[in-house]
């Protein structure tokens, strides 16, 4: 727990400050710190947790969790509700190495925050009184429901435009009664027997990681920003408000995801905690050997690898941004620059918002207060929403050198512009990310 409170501390220090190895990252750092606080709070309270006496399944938990995500990375390639900015970049090009790397340590929080918090929830007894009268769940029900899912799912393919949100909770529809009627752990087994405090506690465990998801998203450089058709207006950090119904749904879907897993590889074992399991899952004879799971491991990375590949160029609006990239930077301002101790755009901004500084900087620049003014625009341009050196070059080139210019455009006008400039399919220009600057620009002058 200390461990995780003090990562926290260092975790937002280090993004106040914009350090490069932990404000680029900071997503990150900050949710594996909020996993080890949470996991040391539950071990205090209860004697036991996922981290600390339940860890034989964590490399499991952590494999599927990447491979769950990238799944919904896919689904975006048809779907193209987020998109990322500010990943690692080498010069003008995305660092593959790095962005995969840190997309690995990212994706692998999915599942296990999601089981930490529900572990603290049901710590904390929440729901644990609420109970319903058994019911006999017939089994044409659970193909009916499996139906559903197969519905939903076909439904936000097809019409992806504006029903892209009906693929949360799809997955729990589709394998959940899988898992039911083979006796892994399943939600319609703990509502047959009356138990629906499980259900609760994940539709709780699902909203709480969504909100701080969200918000330590929203303070990172290095991001995702969603642009969901109908709901763009009404945000709550860069997510529209209705969106996040679909962290609870989420929580369900990492459920019986995991549940399945463990059913095929991992003997039928819970991660959950003995306290709070329903009467123990019986041993499947049909369990994969542990040679298959190794055979599995190649398939993951290839397939992580696969999807990463081929949506970089619709995933990626931007990478990060570095001083060099400000074309009203000479190489020499930029050397300067460092020599003091300033190495990021976000550094200079916070440097000329203080009036002496500001005097300093130009002195030892040898600009004039138009020059400089010009270098802040340029920053405060390339910074905003994540616009980036590629896409704020062509917005210069088009006559666009502040944040407030981007207001005075109609979006589609603004797009058709920037993609007659732009030469290469390389990062992403969605029309959507348009109406994010144009929009966001808006709400600034209001």
């Amino acid at each position: 727990m200390v461990v995780g409170a003090l990562g926290l501390v260092l975790s937002f220090a280090g993004l106040a400050l914009d350090i490069g190895f932990i404000a680029q990252p900071f997503y990150a750092w900050a949710w594996w710190s909020y996993i080890l606080f949470v996991d040391g709070l539950v071990a205090r309270w209860r004697g036991r947790s996922l981290l600390t006496t339940r860890r034989s399944l964590l490399p499991a938990i952590l494999l599927w969790s990447i491979t769950f995500w990238y799944f919904f990375e896919l689904l975006n390639l048809r779907f193209q509700n987020w998109y990322y900015v500010g990943v690692f970049g080498d010069g003008m090009n995305i660092d593959f190495l790095r962005t995969g790397l840190f997309g690995i340590v990212a994706f692998s929080t999915v599942f296990v925050g999601l089981f930490e918090t529900y572990d603290a929830l049901a710590a904390l007894r929440l729901f644990d009184n609420v109970r319903t009268r058994g019911i006999r769940i017939p089994t044409w029900l659970s193909y009916g429901l499996q139906a559903v899912g197969a519905t939903l799912v076909a439904t936000s393919l097809v019409f992806s435009h504006y029903l892209a949100p009906l693929i949360w909770s799809s997955l729990t529809f589709l394998v959940d009664p899988w898992n039911y009627r083979r006796g892994a752990r399943s939600l319609l087994a703990d509502v047959e027997r009356g138990r629906v405090d499980v259900v609760l506690r994940l539709l709780v465990a699902g909203l709480i990681c969504g909100l701080i998801w969200e918000s330590f998203n929203f303070l990172a450089p290095q991001k995702w920003i969603y642009t969901v058709r109908g709901l763009e207006d009404v945000k709550l950090f860069e997510m529209p408000l209705l969106g996040f119904l679909g962290f609870p749904a989420l929580a369900l879907d990492a459920f019986a995801a995991f549940a399945a897993v463990s059913f095929l590889f991992y003997g039928n074992t819970t991660w959950e905690n003995a306290e709070d399991v329903p009467p123990p899952l019986p041993r499947p004879t049909t369990a994969l050997s542990r040679r298959a799971q190794s055979w599995c491991l190649p398939l993951h990375l290839a397939f992580w690898a696969s999807v990463s590949l081929v949506g970089h160029t619709t995933h990626v609006g931007s990478i990060e941004l570095r001083l060099s990239h400000l074309e009203t930077l000479s190489q020499q301002d930029v050397s300067a620059l460092h020599a003091i101790g300033l190495r990021r755009p976000r550094q200079l901004l916070r440097a000329l918002e203080s009036p002496r500084r500001r005097s300093a900087l130009r002195d030892e620049m040898v600009l004039d207060a138009a020059s400089l003014a010009a270098v802040e625009d340029e920053a405060r341009l390339l910074t905003f929403k994540g616009i980036g050196p590629h896409h704020g070059r062509l917005l210069r080139r088009i006559g666009v050198v502040r944040v407030d210019d981007l207001a005075g455009w109609d979006a589609h006008t603004l797009h058709q512009a920037l993609e007659r400039e732009r030469l290469s399919s390389f990062p992403a220009l969605r029309p959507e990310m348009v109406r994010v600057w144009v929009s966001a620009a808006s709400d600034l002058k209001r």
